[in-house]
């Protein structure tokens, strides 16, 4: 018993590996006075019957309550008609010794060995985890892998199942009410979730490769969090979020991924650009609505040129068009309020010299060059450290992206705009 609870233990920080299967949307019956007998028992909501061997307690047997929440979510959501999801239930099995799971023939048949979380049909597994939060996005991933194959279909490509199950499996659980698709605020709010991290310190993965994921074989650790990246970014863009929201209407359909590039062919250049953008910056509370890249029709500049730079945004176009082997000085200045970190501090293009970002001083004026031909657009500069005054040589055509350089969690509390020109030599 000691050396299966330690191979358990040795996958508590490992990530849920999802293979489920659709074929049986049965129920197995469990023989409740044997269970009994190994000390598993059952916990009843309307939405989930789930048989645990965990003593009681409030952040177990209150699990059901919040995957009854989390139904009414999905039903939303996915746009389901509420009296289609009424009486829709699942069975589920919540194990810290998977031995007696096994001795009763209550582990799933296709994956009995699997590390953290596993759903097939109408039925889900998770294993116990140290973190309370942790044992309930597991709940709550597996619970959408059920939902969604019940009411949608399973034919979309793993990415987008899996990077679904992610996005709908963070959430946060306050005073009995559950809030779904919740871009965690701080490492500490969401224990052993680490998604953020795994894009952060694995190698980047442009947006075409992660439309590959999950065709034909596991996904590993660090592509669960590439598959959430994609689906937090895209669901909660301002701009794009919309068209990404109504695939889950034709996710039956042949050929998601190819529906999903026609979806945003128009945009398609703008979307390879603004992922790379953000994947370079994610962090804890990234706020996608004010980070989303504020696009403009391009024009070579000819002569002097100027704009105004709102403190309060992500990259915004400039509008200028500047030519490969050309040389230009942009010029700055202006007053503005930038997030400090205990009060806001008055800032001007050269940025505040208490703290850095990225290696800059907080509130500098930053550049980001986007090459105009379409098949680099996925490949932009690295942020220029602009200031009050800069000279920049082009390798490439490109179109010249500005903004100060903050957070970004931090930019719903700066205040004000900075002019800055641009003078070709």
């Amino acid at each position: 018993m000691r050396l299966w609870n330690l191979v358990l233990f040795s996958c508590f920080a490992s990530f849920s590996v999802c293979q489920p299967s659709h074929a049986d949307t049965s129920v197995r019956q469990v023989d409740e006075r044997r269970a009994a007998l190994v000390g598993i028992r059952r916990v009843d909501s309307r939405h989930l019957r789930l048989y645990t061997d965990l003593p009681r307690g409030d952040a177990v047997d209150g699990l059901g309550n919040v995957f009854d929440a989390a139904v009414e979510g999905w039903t939303e959501y996915f746009g389901i008609a509420p009296e289609r999801t009424a009486h829709w239930k699942m069975q589920g099995f919540l194990m810290e010794d998977r031995a007696k799971f096994a001795t009763l023939g209550l582990l799933p048949e296709t994956n009995p060995d699997f590390v953290n979380g596993y759903c097939q049909g109408s039925e889900l597994w998770f294993a116990e985890q140290s973190s309370d939060y942790y044992r309930r996005h597991l709940l709550l991933h597996e619970g959408t892998h059920g939902f969604m194959y019940a009411f949608l279909g399973e034919r979309a490509p793993g990415w987008y199942m899996e990077g679904m199950a992610e996005l709908l499996g963070t959430h946060r659980w306050r005073n009995g009410r559950l809030a779904l698709r919740q871009m965690p605020a701080d490492r500490n709010d969401v224990p052993m979730w680490g998604r953020i991290r795994l894009v952060q310190e694995s190698k980047a993965m442009s947006l075409p490769a992660v439309l590959t994921l999950g065709e034909g074989r596991t996904l590993s650790t660090d592509e669960y969090g590439w598959c959430w990246a994609l689906c937090e970014f895209l669901d909660s863009h301002p701009r794009l979020g919309d068209q990404f929201r109504s695939m889950t209407k034709r996710i039956n359909g042949r050929d998601f991924n190819k529906r999903f590039r026609r979806t945003y062919r128009r945009q398609w250049a703008d979307l390879l650009f603004e992922w790379q953008a953000f994947v370079a910056a994610l962090d804890y509370g990234y706020d996608t609505k004010r980070m989303a890249i504020v696009h403009r029709g391009a024009l070579p500049v000819e002569e002097d040129a100027v704009i105004k730079i709102a403190a309060d945004r992500g990259w915004q176009s400039t509008g200028w068009r500047l030519w490969a082997g050309k040389t230009y000085t942009i010029t700055s200045e202006g007053r503005y309020e930038i997030d400090g970190e205990s009060e806001p501090w008055p800032c001007e293009p050269g940025g505040v010299t208490l703290e850095y970002h990225d290696g800059l001083p907080l509130g500098m004026l930053v550049g980001l060059l986007r090459p105009v031909d379409e098949r680099d657009s996925a490949n932009p500069s690295e942020p220029l450290a602009l200031g009050l005054q800069a000279s920049i040589t082009l390798e490439v055509d490109a179109i010249l992206y500005l903004r100060v350089n903050d957070w970004p969690d931090r930019l719903s509390d700066n205040e004000g705009t900075l002019r800055a020109s641009i003078v070709p030599r």
